[in-house]
């Protein structure tokens, strides 16, 4: 016998969303815990640190697993439901499978979202105070991956794709982003194909995406104006998938895949912008792999700009850290590098996702 009760998969695709719901409210409770502790000196900014650095994303991870499988199930009951009406009774579905290893993804930004203008800005929640942002450069160095220093918001999935497409054509961000005379930026983004406007004041938050020397930049603005488009606080950028990214961003339809081998990523990098997300670490699930190399970050977005032959004649591929150039160190010991050059096996090791889209050029 093949195929499913299509009502109780929808059921238990809810049991799923309520769990993802129940434990983002869990993390989010902690994370005011932990940032209201009356706990100051090295122990206490190291317990900041792993929370913030390990702890909280792990559990973003297993949010977006929950609410990633609750969509499977969903997929499947609507396939099942497709086949048994074409069938004119039960058959089997096509059956979508399990997701692979998170990337930093969440429920945030590839879930539900209005994708509009908002008037005024949007909420900071905890990500710093809303600081000026002017005289912000728009030349070819500046609108560069390696001029992104992800800060404390899990805006990778965001950021990686942002940078990709910086890397492949910086010049749609001067099309796609125009200062006005009163110092706001008209930025336009889209919503399934369709181009969305949204206004943004000349002040981004803190505690987002700066340059490597901590000032505002292109990127400051942009990530403004998805926080407005994906719900109105900055919070709301918290998770996500870099192929919603790259189609709110381009307008053009993005695909996600295994990792696959590094000639179908330098095949990828021909035709336009390319992301990849990292594998697990300690993996929540059975099907994830973990990250095995200490200077990957795990469920993390990496922008892909090259893959070339090393000296022995093997392909390498080159990855760029959102989190910005040079060495970070990490209170476990590791140290998570800006950018690196990995071969086959180490790429086979430490990634597992793909994300590709057209060239905007």
């Amino acid at each position: 016998m093949y195929g499913a009760d299509v009502e109780a998969l929808r059921q238990l695709g809810q049991v799923f969303d309520e769990a993802a719901a129940q434990l983002s409210t869990a993390r989010r409770l902690i994370e005011s815990g932990v940032d209201a502790a009356d706990w100051w000196g090295p122990n206490g900014e190291m317990f900041r640190g792993e929370w913030a650095d390990r702890h909280a994303p792990g559990l973003t991870a297993v949010e977006t697993d929950l609410v990633r499988v609750g969509d499977v199930l969903r997929r499947n009951a609507d396939d099942q439901e497709r086949t048994s009406e074409t069938l004119g009774g039960g058959g089997a579905g096509s059956g979508s499978g399990l997701p692979g290893g998170g990337s930093g993804n969440g429920s945030g930004g590839g879930g539900d979202y209005s994708g509009e203008d908002r008037p005024g800005n949007p909420e900071l929640g905890d990500h710093g105070t809303y600081v000026p942002a002017t005289n912000i450069p728009m030349d070819d160095s500046a609108i560069d991956p390696n001029q992104i220093n992800q800060q404390g918001l899990g805006d990778c999935w965001l950021l990686a794709a942002m940078g990709s497409v910086a890397h492949n054509d910086p010049e749609f961000f001067r099309e796609h982003m125009v200062k006005n005379a009163d110092g706001t930026w008209t930025v336009t983004m889209y919503k399934d194909g369709e181009p969305v406007e949204i206004t943004v004041e000349p002040e981004v938050a803190s505690g987002g995406v700066m340059d490597p020397n901590n000032k505002p930049n292109w990127a400051s603005i942009y990530e403004k104006a998805a926080a407005e488009y994906w719900g109105g606080e900055y919070e709301d950028l918290d998770g996500g998938n870099s192929d919603d990214a790259f189609e709110a961003i381009t307008g053009m339809e993005a695909d996600s895949s295994g990792e696959g081998s590094l000639e179908d990523v330098r095949e990828a990098l021909k035709h336009g912008p390319v992301a990849a997300g990292t594998e697990d670490d300690d993996s929540f699930f059975w099907w994830e792999d973990e990250v095995d190399d200490s200077r990957v970050v795990p469920n993390h977005a990496y922008v892909i700009d090259e893959v070339r032959e090393n000296a022995n004649g093997e392909l390498e591929v080159h990855v760029i850290n959102p989190w910005g150039p040079g060495d970070h160190k990490q209170s476990d010991g590791s140290n998570k590098v800006g950018d690196m050059w990995l071969t086959q096996q180490e790429w086979d090791e430490n990634f597992d996702t793909l994300y590709t889209t057209p060239s905007t050029k």
